[in-house]
This record gives structure tokens, sequence and C-alpha cells, in this order.
């Protein structure tokens, strides 16, 4: 077989149905390969901003758990306290 006709043959492949879709798949799974590499270091840079947002909202929460949490126990004493004394 010479190289002339192997072209021939890879070029017939190539232009048939089971060929263009063969082609299409290819380049679908390589695209969606290079996407995925691309995705990956943007999604870890995102989820470690979503981490360090997180924290710092938390760290901004517990005054106010806290300092509800203490009105709460207050007001509940008080209650307490105000219906023996009556």
């Amino acid at each position: 077989m010479t190289l002339n006709t192997l072209a021939q043959h890879v070029k017939q492949a190539a232009t048939g149905t089971r060929g263009k879709a063969a082609g299409g798949a290819a380049l679908l799974m390589g695209s969606a390969a290079a996407h995925a590499q691309e995705a990956t270091s943007g999604a870890a840079a995102a989820f470690s901003e979503i981490q360090s947002t997180g924290s710092d909202m938390v760290g901004y929460a517990w005054p106010v758990v806290a300092s509800i949490t203490a009105a709460l126990i207050g007001i509940k004493l008080f209650k307490k306290f105000a219906n023996r004394a009556s």
C-alpha cells in the first residue's frame, strides 16, 4: 500500500458520515477537556474566595448571636423573678 492510496483511504473515511461523527466527537471531547482544565483553577479560586467570605461573616455573626442569647436569657430570668415577686 503506497502513501498515496493510504491518503485516499483516510480522506474517504474522514468525508463519510461515520468519519464526520467520529471527528466531531473527538473535537467535542478535546474541547471539553481543555475547558475543564481551565475552569479548575477558576473554580478553586472562587471556592477559596467564598470560604474566606464565609469565615468573615461567621466572625461578624458571633457577637450578634451572643448578645441575642444573653438578652433572651435575661428576659426569661426577669419574667421568672417578676412572677415570684408578685
